[in-house]
């Protein structure tokens, strides 16, 4: 399913004009902006508690990519 949702956006993005290179880097540097974002969380250190680590759920973490559905839930 991913990979038809990454066609069909690569498809837009080569009707809007982009070449197919450009599209896949755009997607590609967009993915990696969401799991940068997904590391980012995933460990919280707690300056206040040192070595106090709270783990981000894939639920949560899921939320970060979709705000949307997560709050539907």
């Amino acid at each position: 399913m991913a990979s038809d949702s990454r066609a069909r956006l690569i498809a837009y993005l080569c009707q809007a004009g982009l070449s197919t290179a450009r599209a896949n880097a755009v997607l590609d540097d967009y993915a990696h902006g969401l799991a940068e974002q997904i590391r980012a969380a995933w460990t919280n250190h707690d300056p206040g508690k040192p070595g106090n680590v709270t783990m981000l759920s894939p639920l949560n973490a899921a939320d970060l990519i979709d705000p949307k559905a997560g709050a539907e839930a």
